[in-house]
């Protein structure tokens, strides 16, 4: 069905249904549509070059794709082995959203170059296959815009030891062998569009000495109109997520910067409140690793290394934090935020927002 409103998309989402939450399920699934629309309209608006440089900004307007889409109209929806599938016809704020490009050229968004003394990496392709060669340069823009120095090389022969010393004689300080696959799954049934799978796999070794630093790997999934635009968007995604990953394991390995240790300690009960709330931590700005560290009892630990000081990063946490939750009871310490997390209850459709 070709959209018929200005600025609108045709976009599908899909979510598990957990716990028998075909209602939750629902939301996400819609939570996901709106992201795939608002991804269209950004491929239409930027060429993939700027969209990779500008990775964390991507992410920040993905978690807020909600507010861009003022209005949309669901085509199909339902529930198939165990999977919520929503497909929308959404209407983009392209006015809004071509005003957030803007700034990334001409003003305090822009992307600048990681100053020295920052982690650096050498990316090193770890086989021959076209999406892999494809893949390098968006994730080394994905890393740059991470505040990481990188720079994609070329070892004839792949194997780790190569990786190592290439690094060492170019001044880095480790290398990472990097493999990305592209799946084309085909048709989704009854929308008409295309599902590309990718993954991509970043080994990490110390120069000089080629030591195993720890193994990252990151996958993602998109729906589009055509195999190309298929390829294109999911390994710009995959990019900025193993970008994130990457960033995150070299900051803390070398130490660099300001970083601190912050612990926040959350009073939740339900698993999926726990995964979005840790999804919402690793989505501030400030944030260059989040991991869980403990889970028991009603709480959920959470060790963050940031730039932030408690105060400002439980402020972003609150005010950014993910659709799927809510917080309260939000307190600092000198190297804490303590607060509530709970899942928000589901949402009934508004007048003139469904089918």
């Amino acid at each position: 069905m070709v959209p018929t409103a200005p600025g609108a998309r045709v976009a599908t989402g899909q979510a598990p249904v957990v716990g028998g939450n075909a209602a939750g399920a629902r939301e996400r699934a819609l939570d996901e549509a709106m992201r795939q629309a608002v991804d269209l309209a950004l491929a239409d608006l930027a060429d993939a070059p700027t969209r990779a440089a500008q990775a964390k900004a991507i992410k920040a307007i993905e978690a807020k794709a909600r507010s861009l889409v003022p209005r949309y109209r669901t085509q199909e929806e339902g529930e198939a082995n165990g999977v919520y599938t929503v497909r929308i016809e959404a209407e983009v704020d392209e006015v809004a959203l071509r005003r957030k490009i803007d700034r990334w050229t001409s003003g305090p968004d822009q992307a600048a170059p990681p100053p020295p003394g920052t982690p650096a990496v050498l990316i090193i392709p770890g086989d021959r296959l076209e999406s892999t060669l494809a893949f390098l340069p968006a994730l080394v823009a994905a890393l740059s815009s991470a505040k990481v120095r990188a720079r994609a090389g070329d070892v004839g022969d792949g194997s780790v030891a190569a990786a190592a010393q290439a690094a060492a004689r170019t001044s880095f300080a480790s290398a990472a062998l990097v493999s990305a696959t592209l799946t084309d799954e085909g048709a989704v049934r009854g929308t008409g569009r295309l599902s590309t799978a990718c993954r991509a796999t970043a080994r990490l070794v110390a120069a000089p000495s080629g030591a195993a630093a720890g193994e990252r790997t990151a996958t993602a999934r998109v729906f589009t109109d055509g195999a190309e635009a298929g390829h294109t968007t999911c390994l710009a995604r995959l990019a900025r997520d193993l970008g994130d990953e990457l960033g995150a394991a070299l900051s803390v390995a070398s130490g660099s910067g300001d970083l601190k240790v912050i612990t926040v300690d959350a009073d939740v009960i339900e698993p999926e409140a726990i995964s979005a709330l840790l999804k919402s931590v690793r989505a501030i700005g400030a944030v260059s690793a989040a991991e869980l560290q403990r889970i028991g009892a009603g709480r959920a630990e959470i060790r963050v290394r940031t730039r932030a000081a408690a105060g400002p990063l439980a402020a972003a946490l609150s005010r950014d934090a993910d659709a799927l939750i809510t917080l309260s009871d939000v307190q600092t310490s000198a190297d804490a935020i303590h607060l509530r997390a709970r899942l928000r209850a589901p949402i009934s459709p508004q007048p003139g927002s469904g089918p």
